[in-house]
């Protein structure tokens, strides 16, 4: 599998955390061609993860896929419980689940991404390590889709109001383009777009992509 992305000397601890056996072990194997990714945690079992991650202070996930239900997000708050035992882990959700209310309950109590089991392993790999390198957040392509109105996007209370070409830009983003593809499609120099972002996040006063990502979310 060949890594297209700038590397690092840095290895990534990946966990997954999935009743099916089978399909997280195919998926662990093809993240561990990669020798960016270590596997750090392998668990069919919920409980029992947590409560490793809990009683094991040397283990330090950077990042957790995760395969859940409504009601262990809602009623057992497993998310806020994770990030309260490993705060700087980021957790994706990896499900088939497609349900709006499993969906906004996730992004509401802290997932940093969420991610469609139809994908292919290849798709899947790529917007993680992308997400871990460039900050850049995740969501499959139907989940996007499905939840988000076209330039319906977030406004400050009192900061000044994004700009249309902002609003444009926000919303490529949104759609997981990098500062080049959108510097691309709209023919303007990657400075510009940088101008812009930073504009972006001044007026809705946030710092990276994920906070875009989540204030959108949230908003749904």
């Amino acid at each position: 599998m060949p890594n297209t992305y700038l590397t690092t000397n840095r290895i990534y601890q990946i966990g997954i955390i999935d009743e099916d056996p089978q399909f997280s072990d195919n998926l662990m194997r093809h993240f561990l061609q990669d020798k960016q990714f270590s596997s750090c945690l392998h668990s069919l079992n919920l409980r029992n993860a947590i409560q490793l991650l809990y009683n094991t202070p040397s283990l330090n996930p950077d990042l957790l896929l995760l395969d859940i239900c409504l009601n262990e997000i809602q009623k057992e708050d497993t998310i806020k419980t994770l990030k309260q035992i490993k705060p700087e882990m980021l957790i994706v959700i990896l499900t088939k689940d497609e349900n709006k209310h499993l969906i906004k309950a996730a992004f509401d109590r802290g997932a940093d991404g969420y991610l469609q089991k139809s994908e292919n392993f290849s798709s899947i790999y790529h917007k993680i390590l992308n997400m871990l390198l460039y900050g850049q957040p995740v969501v499959s392509q139907q989940i996007f889709r499905y939840m988000v109105v076209r330039n319906d996007l977030p406004q400050p209370a009192v900061k000044e109001k994004l700009t249309k070409k902002e609003k444009e830009v926000a919303q490529m983003v949104l759609e997981g383009l990098s500062h080049k593809e959108i510097a691309a499609r709209l023919h303007l120099s990657l400075n510009t777009i940088q101008y812009h972002m930073k504009n972006i996040y001044f007026k809705l006063d946030i710092k990276t992509k994920t906070e875009l990502f989540k204030m959108h979310f949230h908003k749904t």
